[in-house]
């Protein structure tokens, strides 16, 4: 009798989680369909019907020829995001080794003045950032545009590695000290390799960030094609807007993000219960 209660209810919470992730998963699907469904209607029929209603004939021509237009920007923001997201994370784990190495207080404070700089609005950084973009002469330039956006991301960057730096077990690095290997060999040989999955889910986490990002492109160039959100931005005429050509631009511009995590998206979560289950020295 106590089984088939306990059976009841454990049935009970597999429905009930199904239907949450039921839930989430339409409220995902939704905009994504939204913006299909208004990159194949005309421009008339798209002024003159739902958003979520389907188009009465499939046209492709409207997401063809954005796909063309797109074409340089999405080159400009790959070479941009990519090494970014990269460097972010290489920097982020460097420093994030370094706090774990030391754990004092001189290590506490550059953990709370990474903190700090990480939950910092970047509206509040723009004018300095600017500044110093423009005293370098890299001002709309994707080397400009990678800098500043460098600049901004590597601190979450390292506190996200801190946090699944502590999830190592001290007595490795200990080990490997007490063998005689040096900072810079117990980090390549030991860490890195137990990092596997942080690093991973943090230059996802990265890419996805400065993929996003529009103040910071908007500011540092002068035209729409340095960057893929303000290429996507272009589309909103002041004097009208093509709202097909929009949503086909919308479409094709989160297709990258979306397939980095889709097809990394194991990996995130490997991190992520890397960090939750790790053994803490």
């Amino acid at each position: 009798m106590a089984l088939g209660r306990v059976e009841l209810e454990f049935s009970a919470r597999v429905i009930a989680a199904s239907a949450v992730v039921v839930v989430f998963g339409l409220v995902w699907v939704i905009p994504i369909y939204g913006l299909l469904s208004g990159s194949l209607k005309s421009l008339a029929e798209v002024q003159g019907t739902p958003v979520l209603s389907p188009p009465s004939e499939l046209n492709f021509e409207t997401i063809a020829r954005v796909a063309r237009e797109l074409t340089g920007p999405l080159k400009n923001t790959f070479i941009t995001v990519l090494p970014v997201a990269a460097l972010a994370t290489w920097l982020g784990s460097l420093a994030a080794y370094s706090i774990y190495r030391r754990m004092d207080r001189v290590s506490d404070s550059i953990m709370v003045a990474i903190a700090i700089a990480t939950y910092i609005p970047y509206h509040a950084i723009l004018v300095p950032l600017i500044n110093l973009v423009k005293s370098l002469g890299l001002y709309d330039t994707l080397p400009g545009i990678a800098l500043a956006l460098l600049t901004y991301y590597t601190p979450m960057a390292a506190l996200l590695m801190v946090i699944f730096m502590s999830a190592i077990p001290r007595f490795y690095i200990e080990a490997a000290m007490v063998d005689g290997a040096g900072d810079l060999r117990v980090f390549r040989r030991v860490v890195l390799p137990l990092l596997g999955p942080g690093l991973t889910s943090t230059m996802i986490f990265l890419f996805i960030m400065t993929w996003n990002n529009f103040y910071i492109p908007l500011l540092l160039s002068r035209g729409y094609e340095t960057h893929i959100t303000l290429k996507i931005f272009s589309y909103v005429g002041q004097s009208g807007t093509l709202y097909n050509e929009m949503f086909a631009a919308s479409l094709l511009g989160s297709l990258p993000p979306l397939i980095v995590f889709l097809s990394l998206g194991r990996y995130f979560i490997r991190g992520l219960q890397a960090y939750g289950g790790g053994v803490k020295a």
